[in-house]
């Protein structure tokens, strides 16, 4: 059920704490200063709505919406090695994680372009086929990393193994992605109501972000396993088999 595959994820969370938040750590230190870089000074622009209009601060947000999914998406593959080799009684180290990674770029680079495309698409055709499509996808990084699909085949697998499945895989997300604004947007803007200094918010933001990033990493992770094993008779023997055939 959606609390197991939560209540799984917490007890991850809890054991590998360290491990998780150091694995998400680069790139919660990339995203800052991608943030200082691209935004900058137009922090006031983008809080505000008539400002976030305008060609050049609606293009600062999107690509800097494009680069914290590439870094989330990277630190999610990372993850999500770590936590399948856990499941094995395995442990893999970090660097080695981020090693396997690496093996693994161009094609989940390839993939996490067009999975941007797809769901850019999406919401530029009234917003809803937006989330549809988040949601058939969300599983592309754990397919590029365990069963080595790239570009527009680890959509379709992720798609493939969504399917039948998609309201739990839609309140999974749903829920992850309110925990995330709640705790990173939310409250950040709260702080930023109180104050002008747009660094400070920032990286308030994102040290809430090095605790849930792993969270979400982990609960990803168990989403995948478990719709696999429902719809494929997924186990371990199969998991330690497809981790060996890895890069």
């Amino acid at each position: 059920t959606i609390s197991d595959i939560f209540s799984r994820a917490m007890q991850l969370y809890r054991e590998n704490f360290l491990k998780l938040t150091t694995i998400v750590a680069p790139g919660a230190v990339a995203g800052l200063a991608f943030f200082y870089l691209i935004v900058g000074a137009r922090y006031e622009d983008i809080r505000s709505p008539e400002r976030l209009q305008e060609p050049e601060v609606f293009g600062a947000m999107l690509l800097y919406a494009v680069i914290s999914l590439f870094l989330s998406s990277i630190v999610t593959a990372a993850g999500t090695i770590v936590i399948s080799e856990r499941f094995l009684n395995r442990e893999m180290p970090i660097g080695q994680a981020y090693l396997r990674v690496l093996d693994s770029l161009f094609p989940l680079v390839g993939a996490l372009i067009c999975f941007a495309i797809a769901v850019f698409i999406g919401f530029m055709l009234f917003f809803i086929p937006g989330i549809i499509a988040y949601v058939w996808f969300c599983l592309t990084a754990p397919v590029v990393m365990i069963e080595g699909e790239g570009g527009l085949g680890a959509l379709k697998r992720s798609r493939v193994i969504v399917k039948d499945h998609f309201w739990k895989t839609f309140l999974v997300v749903a829920l992850l992605a309110m925990i995330q604004i709640l705790v990173t947007v939310t409250l950040p803007n709260l702080i930023g109501s109180l104050s002008n200094v747009y660094i400070l918010v920032s990286l308030f933001s994102n040290s809430l972000s090095l605790l849930i990033e792993p969270f979400k990493i982990a609960a990803t992770t168990m989403l995948y396993y478990d719709l696999r094993s429902r719809k494929e008779g997924y186990d371990l023997h199969v998991m330690a088999e497809e981790l060996s055939d890895s890069p």
